[in-house]
């Protein structure tokens, strides 16, 4: 099985290439010790999520890197690694990611790449912890919305207070 996937080495390496490209996170992870079952069940948590992990050679990952941001993270790549791979909020990539690897100790995250950005296992960490860009969007509506509100009530009295004025002046002038 795994002699056919590697046997057209040159279509894996662009198909690989073309996810590092796209990807809005790239999480390099180190699996030695994780069970095949747990592995699995690791996968398939990530999937709904879009997040993919793979299970690749390090010469054809730098291969596949070349060119892609992702290049900057593999100095130094040894022994067995897996490569997640975001397409969705990166925020929650490294939240999910973050939880994996608290739930499976041997999952481990190095560093990676998110928005063209490169962080180690701290940054992924505190990645984790910031709201995401749905949340962060509300946020600001929320607050617009008060400053709009404010800015309304302050029209109003305005025109409440010149009315006022208006309807005294009608009031002195017919006196």
């Amino acid at each position: 099985m795994v002699e056919k996937k590697y046997k057209n080495k040159p279509a894996l390496v662009e198909e690989l290439h073309e996810k590092l490209g796209r990807a809005s996170a790239v999480v390099l992870t180190e699996y030695r010790g994780l069970k095949a079952g747990d592995m699995v069940k690791l996968r398939s948590s990530m999937r709904n999520s879009q997040i993919e992990i793979l299970v690749v050679k390090n010469s054809l990952l730098r291969r596949a890197a070349q060119g892609t941001n992702s290049e900057l993270i593999l100095e130094g790549l040894a022994g067995p690694t897996a490569v997640a791979l975001a397409f969705g909020e990166p925020t929650e990539a490294a939240k999910l990611l973050t939880d994996g690897a608290k739930t499976y100790e041997p999952f481990v995250l190095k560093n990676g790449v998110v928005e063209k950005m490169v962080v180690n296992e701290s940054g992924i960490a505190a990645l984790a912890k910031m709201p995401g860009r749905s949340e962060m969007q509300s946020q600001f509506a929320g607050a617009l919305e008060g400053f709009i509100g404010e800015f309304a009530g302050l029209v109003e009295s305005m025109i409440r207070e010149f009315h006022g004025l208006v309807e005294a002046r009608a009031e002195q002038m017919a006196a």
